[in-house]
């Protein structure tokens, strides 16, 4: 009887089995990749969905913050054959994948009269040679903050801002303007901002470069007067979003250039009441159209149910989801009667106002290689903000960079190796930083070890003081050592101005020097505890009868130093210099965290290069090129380490 009911319950366990395999069978899965899901917002809108379609199901897969991380992972499963069928992308994304094949044009689903619902700039951004291939999801606009309180009006044209900040702005208690300097994605969206202000274009409608014009000189020599009469923070040249709102919250500008996500923010501080939205003045008087920014969906060429696909996406961008990312998010919608929607106006005033700028919003350049125009727009524009280039200089580098660009790379990979200037500029930058840190860290570890190795009270706590700044993770290091050498806020210049070593803040990360040296104190900070830990342990292993037997014979500290401590130390000065030769000369992650290579590409060494080359450029074969010769050189490297630290009689067999 007991193996009857046994029998019985296997069979109900394994029919059950059965119907719900067929059943999950019969379901579509369509996977989309986005950031931390906070608040809910997309479990909200896969929830809803999924009850209208119980057919389908959408896998929601949480990844980076990083919007660079997250479009590598859509390439990798691009190339790797297993595509993610909803492709969840930044709005400079289109052209890109689009160029390659890997996007399905949406134009058999999408009507052109449903168009009309959405803003013409975010839709606009979805097209790629006439066809629709990102639908719009979010929407984001540059905008003017301005101080209420302190001015009348927001200038219409940069003359009328020349004149409130003759009039107002008293610098270094309170500038004019602050906006986003520092050499990444931000410098370019201000930038174009400047540009189509003035009436300029990067790219005309044929797609040819049409930057050098009097409109792009125009645009350039505004932003270098800017610099010049102090209205605007040297130390803007080191401020992305979040240290542009910092300075503004302190009450140290009067205008800022900033994305309307930061009214929720100034309306959570002391300045509540005293801020207002405005468009970017022109050199015209008419609005300045604002950089397009936002997130749109599309489905990935491979997908097995592309309907289904479509069916989400539909969802996903109408009003009634838009509304949930808005709520739980904050995230801007695309769909224009939204911001008429008498429950968003409760919430926020401020869309009556971010209307018109949303409406006047304009995308990036649409192109196949729109990383690499914008890496070159932010090096040059960079360079004139720090005084390394003059405006005329660097609308002709410009020019002809872009037009290389456009044109594309017709050379074999060893006459590019000629060819190529950013790669002898960042082998350059490479090879001084390198040097420069190694040598500072091997002189201090060396006299660091020496003293340790002496008996004194309190060794053991000096030891663990030392050796702490290696066990911290380099991305966490590098951050800290950003925001203490910032300016105005950072520690670092607070402590100078309070012992009276310095009579004003530097601004460390805005000059070329200023980034290369601060890059170089993080890296021997961080990384000469190292070089303790191996010459210590050296010291160590020297005989005790060795150092007595000399002091016998009447040596004193220097001989014992140059004639036994050091000989014997050889093999492991050896290990240390390779090991940090080869860390030094692939840098990376420091730089990337505290500089981004800039300003002026000023940092950007090497290991940025070949990173931008790899994962920003699609330029893999070079990349991997230039990968297998610098293997070799540092190979190179450490032979000649080898042979020049190893003593005669170690060469003899």
């Amino acid at each position: 009887m007991k193996t009857f009911w046994r029998i019985l319950g296997l069979g109900i366990i394994a029919a059950l089995w059965v119907a719900s395999g067929t059943c999950s069978a019969q379901k579509v899965v369509l996977r989309m990749i986005g950031p931390e899901d906070v608040n809910g917002a997309w479990a909200e809108i896969i929830k809803r969905f999924e009850a209208r379609h119980p057919d389908v199901q959408i896998k929601y897969i949480s990844g980076p913050w990083s919007t660079d991380d997250r479009q590598n992972m859509y390439l990798r499963s691009f190339l790797g054959g297993d595509p993610i069928e909803i492709v969840y992308m930044d709005v400079t994304w289109t052209a890109k994948f689009a160029a390659r094949g890997w996007l399905l044009p949406l134009d058999p689903w999408f009507s052109p009269g449903e168009g009309s619902a959405f803003f013409p700039g975010p839709l606009k951004a979805g097209y790629y040679r006439g066809h629709l291939y990102r639908l719009p999801l979010t929407t984001d606009v540059g905008v003017l903050y301005w101080r209420k309180d302190l001015v009348p009006r927001p200038p219409r044209t940069w003359r009328e801002l020349e004149e409130t900040c003759r009039r107002y702005a008293h610098p270094p208690e309170l500038y004019c303007l602050v906006f986003q300097g520092m050499q990444y994605e931000g410098l370019t969206c201000n930038f174009l901002e400047f540009l189509w202000a003035a009436g300029g274009q990067v790219l005309d409608e044929k797609g040819q470069v049409a930057i050098a014009s009097p409109e792009g000189l125009s645009a350039l020599n505004f932003l270098r007067k800017l610099r010049l009469k102090d209205w605007v923070p040297k130390a803007v040249l080191s401020f992305q979003e979040q240290h542009t709102l910092e300075f503004f919250l302190k009450g140290r500008a009067i205008f800022m250039r900033n994305w309307p996500y930061a009214m929720r923010l100034i309306n959570q501080s002391p300045l509540r009441g005293k801020v207002g939205l405005a468009p970017l003045p022109s050199r015209t008087g008419a609005p300045a159209p604002g950089t397009l920014g936002g997130w749109g969906l599309g489905i990935a060429r491979g997908t097995k149910a592309p309907e289904k696909a479509w069916a989400f996406i539909a969802f996903a961008t109408s009003a009634e989801a838009q509304k949930i990312l808005y709520f739980k998010r904050g995230w801007l919608p695309a769909r224009k009667e939204l911001f008429r929607d008498p429950a968003l106006l409760r919430e926020n005033p401020a869309l009556k106002d971010l209307y018109f700028l949303l409406e006047r919003a304009r995308p990036r350049p649409v192109h196949p290689q729109y990383p690499r125009i914008s890496d070159t727009l932010q090096k040059h524009v960079s360079a004139v903000l720090a005084g390394v280039e003059t405006p005329e200089e660097a609308l002709k580098a410009l020019s002809e960079t872009l037009k290389f660009i456009i044109r594309g790379s017709r050379e074999n990979y060893f006459r590019r190796l000629l060819l190529d200037y950013e790669l002898k500029e960042s082998l350059a930058h490479t090879l001084f930083f390198s040097a420069v840190s190694v040598s500072l860290e091997f002189l201090l570890g060396l006299l660091l070890a020496l003293l340790l190795a002496t008996p004194f009270p309190g060794r053991w706590w000096v030891r663990l003081a030392v050796l702490l700044p290696w066990a911290l993770p380099t991305a966490v290091m590098a951050m800290s050592w950003q925001w203490m050498l910032n300016n105005p806020f950072g520690v670092i210049n607070d402590l100078l101005l309070k012992v009276g070593l310095i009579s004003h803040p530097v601004d460390w990360l805005a000059s070329p020097e200023g980034a290369m040296w601060s890059a170089i104190l993080a890296d021997v900070w961080k990384t000469t505890p190292f070089v303790v830990i191996i010459l210590l342990a050296g010291l160590y292993s020297i005989p005790r009868e060795l150092k007595e037997s000399l002091e016998v014979d009447g040596a004193g500290p220097v001989k014992r130093l140059f004639y036994l401590t050091l000989p014997l130390l050889l093999p492991f000065i050896r290990v240390a210099l390779i090991f940090r030769l080869l860390q030094a000369l692939g840098i990376f992650d420091l730089i990337w965290v505290l500089t981004r290579g800039g300003p002026a590409d000023s940092t950007r060494t090497l290991g940025l290069y070949l990173y931008d080359l790899a994962f920003r450029y699609d330029e893999v074969g070079y990349a991997l090129f230039l990968t297998v010769l610098f293997v070799f050189f540092l190979m190179g490297i450490s032979l000649l380490i080898v042979r020049l630290t190893t003593l005669e009689y170690e060469r003899r067999p």
